[in-house]
Order: structure tokens, then sequence, then C-alpha cells
């Protein structure tokens, strides 16, 4: 119970313990000084998730004043924009830091609604500079927001993310909160939204490409684009450092590899800064269809190269094409660069993602693992995606498990956002996996 909802007419107000860069609002607010430095709390947790792009434009349009909300891109966060409140300075005359919150936060809600959108996320505006409690905070701005809602006819989401800064809560502790919420603010608490689970069966994630717009479908490769190219910079600029390192050192081989995993990068970056370019000004290049469909088969090697085998098997059967790291000689030791992978993505009709229990082979130009790479490039080709996860009760060899701390920790990341936003089959073994993928390329063939 990390969270609460309240309904105000058509409109949503979410009280919710996490982290504010993980929201899907169309807008994510932060706190700021007069010069938008972002430089501690929740802004700087902004500027990191969101890329150098954010302060970049930010730069822009300073400097700004007190109560001032200033409006910017997200960069590779989910949002559309980042509204910068203005909450951090010197308080002018017998202004409260109260009225000051009270203020930015109607601001923010007002440019929500001039700008046609209707979903915003909050920090715990004035926990940090103006001494509230958590807790005072989120009836503060509760009562400010759910007021608002009230005398609006427009559906509009509003969240409030209140952070477990120190990782420590447990569930009594979120429990004591919201029923130390709900005695401070009774009018609110009567308007909460009991949620029922809802149980949804397994089907494979096949859309009805027909009912996306174009423009939609652009959008979506361009914001994969925009985060590719974002996380090549952060990848040059780490190769960068490590080639500077070298040569003060006189790396002589290391130097050598580092060098050429740069070219790879500034080739990759190259190649999709056109491909943004192109996409930009003349819409979306349409696949020719072929009879015979083409199917792209993702995966770790060394953990799933049975399932590869068996998966590869119904493929054929289905009288499709298989196409994977079979076709083109990779294995553990010689994996070819990103560029080649991300364009036999592109060749395929259907895509297979199996996730097991590492994180594999990780592409030094871009700093992301093979089979992360290739599910980011199918999910934003809106190609039809068929998602198999293995259960935490297979039966799977200790050496197989990703060994390397990051690694898990980026396998966890990725299963979880897949586990979110997709609809997945679970498998506990080969024959489970096969039976499945053979019925599921039916249901596409």
């Amino acid at each position: 119970m990390t969270e609460k909802i309240y309904k105000f007419g058509k409109s949503r107000l979410i009280l919710r313990f996490g982290d504010i860069t993980t929201t899907f609002s169309e807008v994510i607010v932060s706190s700021d000084d007069y010069y938008l430095s972002m430089g501690g709390g929740v802004s700087a947790s902004i500027l990191k998730a969101g890329g150098n792009e954010i302060a970049l434009d930010a730069a822009k349009k300073v400097p700004a004043r007190l109560g001032d909300v200033i409006i910017t891109t997200a960069g590779r966060l989910k949002s559309l924009f980042v509204f910068h409140t203005i909450t951090i300075g010197k308080i002018i005359g017998k202004t409260e830091p109260k009225t000051i919150i009270r203020s930015v936060t109607i601001k923010s809600l007002e440019l929500l609604n001039s700008l046609g959108l209707n979903s915003i996320s909050f920090p715990a505006l004035g926990a940090g500079a103006a001494g509230f409690s958590y807790e005072d905070v989120a009836v503060e701005m509760a009562k400010i927001i759910s007021d608002y809602l009230i005398k609006k006819d427009a559906e509009q989401e509003v969240i409030i993310y209140l952070f477990d800064r120190y990782g420590r809560m447990q569930l009594s502790d979120y429990i004591i909160f919201f029923e130390s919420f709900a005695r401070k603010a009774p009018q609110i608490s009567k308007k909460e939204i009991v949620k029922k689970k809802k149980i949804e069966k397994y089907k494979p994630n096949i859309k009805n490409v027909a009912l996306e717009t174009e423009q939609e479908i652009k959008a979506k490769r361009l914001h994969h684009l925009r985060n590719l190219l974002a996380s090549l910079e952060d990848q040059r600029n780490r190769l960068e450092e490590k080639l500077i390192e070298y040569l003060e050192n006189s790396g002589g081989d290391d130097y050598k590899k580092i060098d050429i995993k740069l070219k790879e990068n500034e080739k990759l970056r190259l190649s999709r800064l056109k491909e943004l370019k192109d996409l930009s000004s003349d819409g979306i290049s349409q696949k020719v269809k072929s009879g015979t469909k083409s199917v792209f088969v993702s995966s770790t090697y060394k953990d799933l190269i049975d399932y590869r085998k068996a998966v590869k098997e119904q493929i054929l059967k289905r009288k499709m094409v298989f196409i994977g790291m079979e076709n083109f000689g990779a294995n553990p030791d010689n994996y070819p660069p990103a560029s080649i992978i991300i364009d036999e993505v592109k060749k395929a009709d259907i895509y297979i993602g199996i996730f097991g229990i590492r994180y594999g082979y990780v592409d030094q130009a871009t700093g992301l693992s093979m089979t992360e790479l290739e599910y980011r490039e199918a999910k934003s080709l809106n190609m039809p995606m068929l998602l198999y996860v293995i259960k935490d009760t297979a039966n799977v060899k200790v050496s197989d498990i990703e060994e390397n701390n990051k690694g898990r920790e980026k396998l966890k990341e990725l299963k979880e956002e897949i586990l979110v936003n997709k609809v997945v089959y679970k498998f506990g073994t080969i024959s489970d996996l096969e039976k499945q993928v053979y019925a599921d390329l039916e249901k596409i063939k």
C-alpha cells in the first residue's frame, strides 16, 4: 500500500511513495532556484534521469523570479515537459513559503490546462526549503489541488510523489502515514477510491497498427531515437574519459580497443541523427511486405541457447523466416556492432523477446546490452511483439546467472519495465515456451 487515490468529479488525485522520475505523467514538476541550476534534491534527480537537454533548455530562460513556473523539454524522461517551479531563493517582504508553494502549485495546474494536457506529477514542494514535514506537505498540497480540481470540468490526473529517501519504510510505515493523513484531511479522505485488482489473461502483444495514426507511430520512433542518441552521448563521454586515462598511462592495446569503440559509437550516432532528421522532415518510411513473414528472436545466449533452438524450430514449422544472432555468426565472444544488430531487427516483421537470467553482452559503443537494444528498437518500430520471461521458479544453472552486479540491476529494471507495460507470458521449461510460441505465431501468421 504505497499509494492512495482520491476522486474529485472527473479528476483523480494520487498520493504515491516512489521516484518521481519514473512517472508517465505528461508533465513533471521540479523545485528550483532563480538560475535553474538543478544542483540538488528532486531537480538534480530529474536532470540526471532526463539528461543535459533539460539544463541546456533551462539556461535560455534564466534568471527567473521567485514564484515563477518555467517550462522546458523533459529530455529522456517519459514526460513531455518539465515545469520548473521557482521555490528556492530569498523571500522579499512578508511572503510566507506556504504562500509561494500554493501559488506555484496553482500556476502549474493552470499551465497544464492551457496546454491542453491532463496529467501532472508534483514532488513534495516545501519539504526541503520551506521546512514542512512530509505529512504536512501532503495535506497542504492535497488541499490546494483538490480545491482546484473540484472547480474544473476537465478530466485530470494529479500525482504527488513522496520519496522514501532512506529506503527504510515498511508496510506498517505507509499505513501509519495514510492514517495520519486521513485524520488531518478528512474531507479529502472521504473521496478515496478503493482499487480492485484486475486479473488479466495472457494475450500476445499484437496491436492493430491500423488503429494507430501515422503521427503516433512517428512520435514513438522519435522518442526512441532521442533516447538512443542520449545513451550514445553518455557512453561517448565515458569512452573518452577512458581514452584520456589510457593516453596518460601509455595504454597500448587498451587504447586501440577504446578508439575502435569510439568510432563505432560515432558511426551509430551519425546514422541515427540522419534517421532523426529524415523522420522529422519526411515522415515514416513503410516497409515493403513480402508473403513470408520473418521473425527476429532476441535473447541472451549462454542461459537460453536450448530455448532459442526450440523457438527457431517453431518458427520454421510455421513456414516463417528465422532471424537471430546465429545468422551473423554471433556468439558470447564475437558480437557484431550494435548498428548491424539494429538493422537486422528492422528487417523483421515480428519480434520475439525471451528474457532469462542474464543481462548479457554490453555493447561498449552504446552502454546497453544487445538484448535491451533489440527490444527498444522493436518497440519503437511498432512491430508485433511476443514477449516471454522466465519464471522465478524455473530450474536454472547457477553458473548461468548474471554475475555482474550492474548487469543484474539492469536486467531487473528491464524486466520490471516490460512486465508493467506489456502483456508477457511467463515460462518455466523449454516445452512450455515452444508450445506457447507456436500458438502465438498462429495468431499473427
